[in-house]
């Protein structure tokens, strides 16, 4: 019948013209990472002291953002966002208020991605960085709240298991990363019998040494040895201090310039500080 052609043909147009909705938006989301990564390149350009000026990461912000709103189910757009704001919040000179802002959208962001994280969808790699910066984002949130808020939430154990599932897919990402944060938790998280039972300080080493060994050139994981070693291996504290000098005196890669610059300078205050407690 003329009615059932009729409705045969608009479904088709229907489908046809909401493959091309899709096809402009995911094209549209492609553009925006492609223009933040351009932004997050040069993040670095101007400094202020030893932190960036904000201008480029917050464009770099803007891009990823709207990339991921156009397409939520984006990975790569979800942990480049939550990787831009660690950066505006650790590493630049943004007002404090700004940088609170920033906190709460990475929590917000770290909290909607986990039914993204929680399945299988997406490739490897871009599941292991959404499931690293998430815990990154958590992380954030507890230098403001306190270790044992964390763990009490339950926040904790999600930045563990975030963290141990992107080892599991790909220990490389930010070269080493789940490694020197599944260390740090392990090192530094209270033990809360049947809250956080799963802190191992025994693994603390273990995963600081897996690291290094992953890429000893990273000046955070010649830093995370470091300091392990002192805290959990005082025969060793000759080769602590050795890697702490060598962050200490290294030369920021121009990549990663603010960031470099930070742990070099907590390399500096923990050698001090070492200096002090020598009897």
């Amino acid at each position: 019948a003329p009615a059932d052609r009729f409705m045969t043909k608009a479904g088709r147009y229907a489908g046809l013209l909401a493959a091309l909705l899709c096809s402009l938006t995911t094209e549209a989301g492609h553009a925006s990472i492609a223009a933040g990564d351009r932004a997050f390149a040069l993040r670095a350009e101007v400094l202020e002291g030893e932190r960036a000026e904000p201008a480029r990461i917050e464009e770099a912000i803007g891009h990823y953002r709207a990339a991921a709103e156009a397409d939520p189910a984006s990975l790569e757009a979800r942990w480049k966002l939550l990787r831009a704001l660690h950066y505006a919040i650790d590493f630049t000179t943004l007002p404090d208020d700004a940088k609170e802002a920033r906190v709460g959208e990475a929590v917000e962001l770290a909290r909607s991605s986990s039914k993204y994280t929680d399945g299988a969808q997406g490739a490897p790699p871009d599941r292991a960085r959404l499931l690293f910066w998430s815990s990154i984002a958590w992380g954030t949130r507890a230098q403001r709240v306190g270790l044992l808020t964390i763990v009490r939430e339950g926040v904790a154990k999600r930045m563990y298991e975030n963290a141990q599932q992107s080892l599991e897919l790909d220990p490389s990402v930010d070269r080493g990363g789940p490694l020197r944060l599944l260390s740090r938790l392990h090192s530094t998280l209270p033990r809360v019998p049947f809250v956080s039972g799963w802190v191992d300080r025994s693994q603390a080493l273990p995963l600081a040494e897996r690291a290094y060994a992953l890429d000893p050139g990273h000046p955070g994981n010649r830093l995370i040895l470091a300091l392990t070693l002192l805290e959990r291996e005082s025969s060793r504290s000759g080769e602590a201090r050795d890697l702490l000098e060598s962050v200490a005196s290294a030369e920021p890669e121009p990549g990663h310039l603010a960031a470099d610059l930070r742990i070099r300078e907590r390399a500096r205050e923990r050698l001090a500080q070492l200096e002090v407690d020598s009897p």
